[in-house]
């Protein structure tokens, strides 16, 4: 991977082409990835694979036209035309109403998402979590199917105003979905860390093969209101609408479901149940992240709901100076805890009289951005509890629920210990209700 020396250098080139060329501000953006993969499905390895790249992209701005090119070729002369391509877009482009000049000189941490086993991983450990993965599955008789991954990318960004940052990050990741034979039984679990040797593939298919044969020959329920029990996986791939709603210039413009009267936002109302925190943090131990936004502001703990309290919304560069206040330091990462002990899952299905347990859900769309209402269908695993019991698997419901009624204070009843789902750390939730409007015939 290139170096911070390297991927600087690059960076200067091309800054110094751009001025040539005369533009009156720039930014220069090179990344380099690496990342290897295998891949199995019916209990076997089909594919595998390495790949390399070098991404460059120059922006430029002459009298506030912006122009943008990008490449991966890091030649001498392939550097210049990256430049002065760009400027020529930016002649014959319209102005740009919502430039801001780039980035000075700032001061940033040293990112603690990197593994550099992650980057170059051991091959001969990889044999061995598919082996751990392959022989669990045909063992029980399931049939599997997934992916493991790893990547590491080193990005360095220099601007025409002295700003110079670069940062390493790394994942590693593992996901399984396993079939029973007669076709009725459905189950997937995946993993993530940025140190892949912290990965644990045996959790992740004792997990998949049990979601798998326990969901056989499910019984249909009518659709309605239920109290479920979401698995982590079932909150992220929820909760990623609402961090995705946490920006305040829609907040502002009356355009999202933290606008309030008179071109208000929500901020301060506590609009969601008093146990629960979000917040994003780079240095967090489990969910480390980059330590800069996208934007390029140095990334620090940004509370976003405390207590329930809506605390914060995210704000750009622009609309940051459009209100006259500071750019908000994240987030980059999203951590869901609670302010009090964790409760278990066995814990959760013990005090529940009938609901239902949701292992994931599949195809969520948004369909009200004003309430973050959401559609979409349960998969690989739904349960019925009965007097805290799970009682037997029920077919797939579709769906439809706002995301602000479900962690609302009168609906969570308990939470769960936060499990990673890149970029989010979320726990188990236990809701009064959950709204379902029909059946589905898929597994």
């Amino acid at each position: 991977m290139l170096t911070r020396d390297e991927a600087l250098k690059i960076c200067d080139a091309v800054l110094a082409h751009a001025k040539a060329s005369g533009a009156d501000d720039a930014s220069v953006t090179v990344e380099n990835t690496v990342s290897s993969h295998a891949r199995f499905a019916e209990n076997r390895v089909t594919t595998s694979g390495r790949s390399e790249d070098v991404g460059i992209t120059a922006t430029v701005w002459v009298e506030r036209r912006r122009g943008a090119v990008s490449g991966n070729d890091a030649g001498e002369a392939a550097l210049k035309q990256l430049a002065v391509d760009a400027v020529s877009i930016a002649r014959v482009s319209p102005v740009q109403r919502e430039y801001v000049p780039t980035l000075g000189p700032l001061a940033y941490a040293e990112s603690r998402a990197f593994a550099a086993s992650t980057a170059d991983p051991d091959l001969s450990a990889r044999a061995a979590a598919l082996d751990t993965v392959l022989a669990a599955c045909r063992s029980a008789k399931v049939t599997a199917a997934g992916f493991h991954n790893a990547s590491a990318s080193a990005s360095a960004v220099a601007t025409a105003n002295g700003n110079r940052r670069y940062f390493r990050h790394s994942e590693g990741a593992l996901s399984i979905t396993a079939r029973t034979p007669d076709g009725t039984g459905s189950g997937y679990f995946a993993g993530d860390h940025f140190d892949l040797s912290r990965l644990d593939a045996r959790r992740i298919a004792e997990q998949a093969v049990e979601k798998a044969v326990r969901s056989r020959e499910p019984k249909l329920i009518e659709p309605g209101v239920y109290p479920v029990i979401l698995e982590p996986q079932a909150v992220a791939d929820l909760i990623g609408f609402l961090t995705n709603s946490l920006d305040a210039r829609t907040a502002d413009e009356g355009r999202s479901a933290f606008s309030g009267k008179d071109g208000k936002t929500r901020v301060g109302e506590a609009l969601f149940n008093e146990r629960l925190n979000l917040y994003s943090d780079p240095m967090h131990a489990d969910m480390p992240a980059v330590p800069a936004t996208d934007e390029g502001i140095p990334a620090s703990r940004l509370s976003l709901i405390k207590a329930g309290v809506l605390e914060n919304l995210e704000y750009s560069r622009y609309w940051a100076q459009e209100k006259k206040r500071e750019a908000t330091p994240g987030p980059v990462n999203y951590i869901l805890e609670s302010t009090q002990p964790p409760v278990s899952m066995a814990d959760m299905i013990a005090g529940m009289e009938r609901g239902l347990v949701i292992s994931r859900f599949w195809y969520v769309r948004q369909i009200d951005p004003r309430t973050i209402m959401l559609t979409g269908l349960t998969r690989d695993g739904l349960w019925w509890v009965e007097k805290g019991r799970i009682s037997h698997p029920v077919r797939n419901l579709r769906f439809n629920q706002s995301v602000l009624a479900m962690l609302a204070p009168w609906n969570v009843q308990a939470i769960g210990v936060p499990e990673r789902r890149s970029p989010l750390m979320v726990p188990a939730l236990k809701l009064s209700g959950f709204a379902f409007t029909s059946t589905s015939d898929a597994i």
